[in-house]
């Protein structure tokens, strides 16, 4: 079976470099991010400076106002949806997962996650825990299929997914951030709410599946090779910030194949133990064909797509 992986598009259609393939794999941030992104500049620059932990929703209301931040989601949404369009157009399974740019975040009863550190990090965890991809972006695509915290299987392959996270989710690391002060019992509260992403990912594997199982992270697993911040503006310069969710179940499930994306500054392949992790890159060029044995439980071939620059 050959796999299309296609990476992060933040609204850009992507070129397909490689014609002959079985199915479509997308890692997720398919929704337009341009107008954004000189906001997001700002964003970054006051969290470098100030010891005050603000939300980019927040600081977005502030600086543009919430009628416009709202126009802003309608038309990133909007440019999400052409793209998984056009992918469903191939009439091949699309197998996805959302981006934390595609709008598909879970519910949280925190209603002001500015109060304090708590609370800003407490509601980051339950946005992480978004069930399904946004609606509004699949609705009526008949091959699109949502793999997150949901199990597919094609020609005996199956397919699972974790989508949206955008840094570890381990609170012991984002614990030693000097902004981040719990109170009692609330860290117990931040470990259980950690817990409920690997219940979810090991609920959909209890049913007895045959045959390899291909692991769709949005964000590259914690501490390898594809995961190190290279932005001398960003307070998270030349740190590890893949997901420590997607490097548990790397070594506990131990799927064959583990594609992500998110961090843009790599596009290459590393390994946690018997796991082969790919990050497909950033941009209308990130594509990677793999070619599985489903009956060998292996990967026959990997091949990146020659002309990307990223």
């Amino acid at each position: 079976m050959k796999l299309l992986v296609i990476g992060d598009l933040h609204g850009r259609k992507p070129e397909i470099h490689f014609k002959d393939f079985d199915a479509i794999v997308q890692v997720g941030d398919v929704c337009d991010d341009k107008k954004f992104r000189p906001h997001i500049k700002k964003w970054l620059k006051f969290l470098k400076k100030s010891e005050e932990k603000i939300s980019l929703s927040s600081f977005l209301e502030k600086e543009i106002g919430k009628k416009d931040v709202k126009k802003l989601d309608r038309d990133s949404l909007i440019g999400g949806r052409k793209i998984l369009r056009y992918l469903d157009s191939f009439n091949k399974p699309v197998f996805v997962v959302p981006g934390n740019w595609d709008q598909s975040y879970g519910e949280t009863r925190i209603k002001n996650p500015d109060k304090s550190s708590y609370d800003y990090e407490k509601s980051f965890y339950d946005y992480w825990l978004g069930k399904n991809m946004n609606p509004r972006l699949i609705r009526g695509l008949k091959n699109i299929k949502d793999c997150q915290f949901k199990l597919h299987t094609f020609q005996g392959t199956n397919f699972i997914g974790y989508g949206l996270s955008s840094g570890p989710e381990d609170p012991e690391l984002r614990k030693k951030s000097k902004r981040i002060k719990y109170e009692k019992g609330q860290y117990e509260k931040i470990l259980r709410t950690h817990s409920t992403y690997m219940e979810r990912l090991k609920g959909e594997l209890k049913r007895k599946i045959k045959g390899p199982i291909v692991f769709i992270s949005h964000n590259v697993p914690h501490n390898t090779k594809l995961d190190k911040v290279k932005n001398k503006n960003s307070p998270a310069h030349n740190k590890h910030l893949g997901s420590t969710v997607a490097r548990e179940f790397c070594q506990k499930i131990k799927p064959l194949l583990c594609l992500s994306g998110h961090m843009h500054e790599y596009f290459g392949k590393d390994k946690i133990k018997n796991t082969t992790v790919i990050n497909v890159g950033f941009g209308k060029n990130a594509n990677v064909l793999v070619e599985l044995d489903p009956e060998k439980n292996k990967i026959k071939k990997i091949m990146f797509n020659k002309s990307y620059r990223g």
